[in-house]
């Protein structure tokens, strides 16, 4: 990431309370936990728990091991000028992605930043490297964008989905944020490899405008909070 943007992120970070130490959390919240499999966390680093705009984000980065090194941390993000929503289309949640990508070994290169379900989103890349998630090779979707996984997509009739897409709407308002974009600048996995009808469950309702709605009005009350508009 260029120096530049890492100052100003940090700064933004800092402003919201979210950089480098746990945040306050919210008066109505609960308190701050790790995440529900601790023991899945590299060795070397303990889950951390932040509460930023409202949601719980815990950090559990990827173990740090050749595989993981060779195909789902391939190396520095420039630039971060998109924010990437995709559905994880299955039932499971956000910690079980987490674990099922840092465990898998099929030589397919495949990795992204959060994953998010109803109880909140875990960091799963650090934020200056990039990704492979939007399928459009070395394209502004896998290297200039920040891929969120929202979990429980292919459980209908069911709560945890829209609750767990509504903490995405909540991260990705922090991330246009700390990253001074707009909802201009949110994209869907579809956008950047048609042939992928991702995230399905805003595709199949045609709601992508009212998903960017949302994610708006989080983004003004952040800036209202913080006293920018």
């Amino acid at each position: 990431m260029k120096k530049s943007q890492t100052i100003m992120v940090m700064a933004a970070a800092a402003l919201v309370g979210c950089a480098h130490a746990p945040a306050k959390a919210p008066d109505n919240a609960a308190p701050p936990q790790a995440a529900a499999n601790p023991a899945a966390a590299p060795a070397d680093e303990s889950p951390t728990t932040f509460y930023c705009n409202g949601l719980k984000i815990t950090k559990m980065l990827l173990d740090d091991t050749p595989y993981n090194l060779k195909y789902k941390l391939p190396g520095p993000m420039e630039e971060v000028k998109y924010i990437t929503i995709h559905n994880t289309a299955n039932k499971a949640p956000a910690i079980d992605e987490r674990n099922y990508l840092n465990n898998r070994q099929d030589n397919v290169s495949i990795s992204f930043h959060y994953a998010v379900d109803e109880n909140g989103a875990i960091q799963i890349l650090p934020l200056d490297t990039h990704g492979w998630h939007a399928a459009d090779g070395r394209g502004d979707g896998n290297m200039k964008s920040i891929g969120i996984e929202i979990c429980r997509s292919t459980l209908y009739g069911s709560n945890l989905y829209p609750r767990s897409e509504e903490n995405a709407v909540k991260l990705a308002a922090y991330l246009l944020y700390i990253y001074n974009l707009t909802p201009d600048d949110l994209r869907m996995h579809y956008d950047w490899y048609p042939k992928k009808k991702c995230p399905h469950r805003i595709i199949e309702d045609n709601r992508w405008p009212e998903f960017k709605a949302r994610v708006a009005a989080s983004l003004d009350a952040l800036k209202r909070e913080n006293k920018q508009i």
